[in-house]
């Protein structure tokens, strides 16, 4: 499907011509004056058309404009549907988030200005319009959404009609479980709105998915709910070093890290806290008051690589791109802070993964995983899980673990990665004035330009 770059502005015909379109146009889409379907976002009118010597400029009739909720003099895109006979601006992408304060045009996203700052531009650049709202914002009966659209280096209000695809990022699990959320996301697809990256992933509903995928099995280390004493017994039988984390946890916290040895078993949290514990019913105990009735989860330790006796770990961020496929967009070694966990938020440091492999140790064996061995597993896991989870989703950020074996191992999935401007460092090491867009910003844009159903044509390679 072709679509071409333009702008629409408004106009007061003198005629019964609603709509002028480049000649050029014209021609490639096969067209002649005629009457067909205009479409913005979920709003579509009538309009009469005709050609026009502009050469990317498209000509609205004013009252069309306001029907659609069009915004003028903005770069677009557009593409026409010919078995639908239908005009269609865009594409138009929703990003869904919890909150942002309107009184801060140039920053009213806080930390994660930055990221949707980037994302316009990369809008603006190739076409297009992205809306970022809250689920408060969008009227159903009206089929209109209220939110912020950048303007310049201004974030200011626009009414729109509903996008053409929308990005999830509410930072709420609670809300995003409620029942009222399910409703929501049902509206969007009722009326065919692509609603991706559904909702933030439990730990036990991955490894539930992935458990009897055959290809994954190798790289899930063992795990059980924590229910009681019972499981607890189990797993520190089975393995010498158990961690106990949250279910729905994220960024390392409420991680317990438990071991068995000579004088019964030892619990340690990050920061150094360390106790001991003469028998199992004692460390059952203490570990009740710490989850405090929360969903916790039993996971086999592993003897992972480190450096300094800090453990390591590599977050592979896979995509899916320009035609709706999935693929490795960045990676990066985390080196912990403590002994315990490795999350950047948690004090940790990043690496190149090349040298982090280098570096940490140490390594009984021969067998030492390369970056592209990690990005094939990751790879690998991204489709699996996608095809074992119920919903849509379009990004994974990927923990891996490797042991001293060279081994690797699947610790931790996130389905919302973090976007803060530090989550990955500026190669450049340009300002963040300057900084240009994160390749994790273009594969996402590119990603909902696809669903939009403009996809972006693949580069061609130069000719040797």
């Amino acid at each position: 499907m072709s679509h071409v770059p333009t702008v629409v502005y408004p106009f007061q015909p003198e005629s019964e011509v609603d709509l002028y379109l480049p000649r050029g146009h014209m021609r490639k889409w096969k067209l002649t004056p005629t009457t067909l379907t205009v479409q913005f976002g979920n709003k579509t009118v009538r309009a009469r058309i005709t050609g026009s010597n502009r050469s990317s400029q498209c000509l609205l009739r004013k009252s069309l404009l306001d029907s659609l909720h069009l915004p003028a003099g903005l770069p677009l895109r557009a593409t026409y549907q010919a078995n639908r006979q239908t005009l269609v601006f865009g594409p138009y992408l929703g990003i869904l988030i919890s909150s942002y304060n309107a009184q801060y045009p140039r920053s009213p996203f806080g930390p994660l200005t930055p990221f949707f700052n980037e994302t316009a531009d990369v809008c603006r650049k190739r076409g297009g319009i992205v809306c970022a709202f809250r689920l408060q914002d969008v009227n159903w009966d009206a089929g209109l959404v209220r939110g912020l659209v950048r303007r310049g280096d201004l974030w200011r209000e626009k009414l729109l009609p509903l996008p053409q695809c929308i990005y999830n990022r509410l930072v709420s699990r609670r809300r995003e479980r409620s029942e009222w959320m399910a409703a929501w996301v049902q509206r969007c697809k009722n009326a065919n709105i692509s609603f991706f990256n559904e909702q933030f992933l439990n730990k036990w509903d991955v490894h539930s998915a992935l458990e009897n995928q055959e290809g994954a099995q190798a790289h899930l280390p063992g795990m059980m709910r924590y229910q009681g004493e019972e499981q607890l017994g189990e797993m520190l039988s089975r393995y010498r070093s158990v961690y106990a984390k949250p279910s729905n946890g994220s960024m390392g916290r409420g991680i317990i890290r438990l071991r068995r040895n000579q004088n019964g078993y030892e619990a340690a949290r990050p920061g150094g806290a360390r106790r001991q514990f003469a028998s199992l019913p004692a460390l059952h105990r203490y570990l009740q008051k710490l989850t405090n009735g929360k969903s916790y989860l039993l996971q086999q330790g592993l003897p992972l690589i480190g450096l300094q006796g800090r453990p390591a770990d590599f977050r592979v961020l896979v995509q899916k791109n320009r035609a709706g496929e999935w693929a490795v967009t960045s990676m990066v070694a985390r080196i912990g802070q403590n002994r315990i966990v490795s999350n950047v938020s948690r004090g940790g440091s990043m690496l190149a993964p090349l040298q982090a492999l280098r570096l940490c140790g140490p390594w009984h064996g021969n067998i030492r995983p390369s970056p592209q061995k990690l990005k094939s597993v990751a790879l690998k896991l991204s489709v699996l899980l996608d095809q074992a989870l119920p919903g849509h989703y379009a990004e994974f950020g990927i923990d891996l673990g490797v042991d001293v074996y060279g081994h690797v191992w699947l610790l931790e999935v996130n389905s919302k990665p973090s976007k803060t401007a530090n989550a990955v460092p500026n190669p450049s090491g340009a300002p963040e004035a300057t900084r240009k867009a994160r390749p994790s910003v273009i594969r996402m844009f590119d990603y909902a330009s696809w669903l939009c159903g403009f996809p972006r044509a693949a580069r061609k390679k130069p000719k040797r």
